[in-house]
């Protein structure tokens, strides 16, 4: 190996397994695929308990694991050790609700509950595995959200001396899915600049989040989130999707969580138009959701109680049944930011390509998506093939929910367009802007 590589690199972030979060996937791949180059990977991560997520997942093997406290000593995530929250119909969670909630529409992110874990960089308490992975590296990757670990991530710059690169998965400043004053967005995004300007490098998901940073800091790089072909190809090779029996359901699922702008709202009103016509198909239909969708729940009881049976709410599940999940349905939901983002936020929007996309786009199965064709994510979904289908009006879903392209789903092929989306792919480029900086800052002495 050169000596110009980045031998050893370091991943500071706060999504990572044993917790069970589709914001984890990204570096964990990164890490898997690190580690197989022949780099040495050491993840520093703050110790998470069950409240934190399911401890369903396997950090990858290869990789180095250093989870710490609020000071820096070395902790293990424990799923036992949570204090359990009162009921949520409780005087108790409904006040601490009420606090979070007031914190967040005046102040935004900046009093996040991470940033001890950032302080901790610093601390003289600070684990000597974590000081010495620190020290030998040759460049240090920051991951957000949520914010504090930028900032962990320059605090290890200053200390330690070495390059940090700033990711972004979502972007901080100006996001258009967090609350937060006038005066606390400015804030942010003062701070945000602040960072940017400390780091050796930036990284996005998407052009116009680059576009975005690139009022920051001159050099971004873009590295789409991508998909983990070895999971997904797993998946699919464990179960088969087969068409439905006659007389059976056709299968819609969505994974995830359900946020305001992730309702599909046109799909809403087109099974609505259609059951008041009486030519919805309604027993013919079955919409599964899994994870947290209490918020589309209640949206459709208030909203489209005509139709209520034909959705299910179901309990979020392992990251590899997810996938089994999505390998086996007639179709899969797509809702990515259905609402458009108030004036000013449309960057923020525009740039969110997930996770969830690229895998739904490798699972061979078609994806409905209630977004528009001209988004970035619309774009994607119709360069992968013509099973897809991108609309954002009622009128569009009602047809289509009525056709045969609805009614009689196929099986799809991998596309070379979707294969080059994979994980191991970004994740080759992603070590070729590392050896760069690496490299540079060598030179630099």
């Amino acid at each position: 190996m050169s000596k110009d590589v980045a031998r050893n690199i370091v991943l500071i972030v706060h999504y990572f397994p044993p917790i069970n979060s589709s914001g984890a996937k990204r570096m964990e791949a990164m890490a898997k695929f690190f580690a197989r180059s022949g780099r040495n990977v050491a993840v520093l991560a703050p110790t998470k308990t069950a409240a934190d997520g399911e401890f369903t997942e396997q950090p990858p093997e290869g990789v180095e694991l250093i989870e710490l406290d609020w000071v820096g000593r070395a902790r293990a995530s424990a799923a036992a050790e949570v204090t359990r929250a009162p009921p949520s119909n409780s005087s108790g969670a409904t006040t601490m609700r009420r606090i979070k909630d007031f914190v967040m529409r005046w102040f935004g992110q900046l009093p996040d509950p991470r940033l001890p874990f950032a302080f901790g960089m610093l601390s003289p308490a600070l684990d000597a595995r974590a000081q010495k992975v620190l020290r030998d590296a040759d460049v240090v990757v920051a991951t957000c959200p949520p914010w504090a670990i930028l900032l962990a991530g320059i605090f290890a710059r200053m200390r330690f001396n070495v390059p940090v690169v700033l990711d972004y998965r979502d972007q901080f400043s100006y996001c258009h899915e967090m609350p937060g004053s006038r005066a606390a967005k400015w804030v942010e995004a003062v701070v945000d600049k602040a960072l940017t300007r400390r780091a050796a490098g930036v990284v996005t998901i998407s052009e116009p989040m680059a576009d975005y940073y690139r009022s920051f800091y001159e050099d971004v790089t873009v590295i789409l989130n991508g998909y983990d072909p070895e999971r997904v190809d797993a998946a699919r090779r464990i179960v088969q999707w087969q068409p439905r029996p006659p007389g059976g359901p056709l299968v819609i699922r969505y994974l995830g969580i359900i946020t305001p702008g992730r309702i599909p709202r046109h799909l809403l009103e087109a099974l609505d138009r259609l059951n008041q016509t009486g030519k919805l198909r309604s027993q013919l239909m079955r919409f599964e959701f899994y994870g947290d969708c209490q918020l589309l729940e209640q949206t459709i009881a208030d909203q489209h109680p005509g139709i209520a049976g034909m959705f299910h709410f179901l309990p979020k599940v392992p990251y590899d049944r997810s996938l089994e999940l999505s390998a086996t349905a007639d179709h899969l939901l797509f809702c990515e930011n259905a609402i458009p983002p108030k004036p000013g936020q449309q960057s923020s929007a525009s740039g969110i390509l997930t996770t969830k996309l690229f895998e739904y786009l490798a699972s061979g199965r078609p994806v409905v998506a209630d977004i528009s064709p001209s988004t970035l994510a619309g774009d994607m979904i119709v360069r992968a093939g013509d099973h897809h289908f991108v609309a954002n009006t009622t009128l569009a879903f009602e047809e289509f929910l009525s056709s045969d392209r609805f009614w009689t789903p196929v099986e799809t092929k991998d596309v070379s367009f979707v294969r080059t989306l994979s994980r191991a792919s970004q994740a080759d480029q992603y070590l070729a802007k590392l050896d760069e900086i690496s490299a540079k800052s060598a030179e630099a002495g």
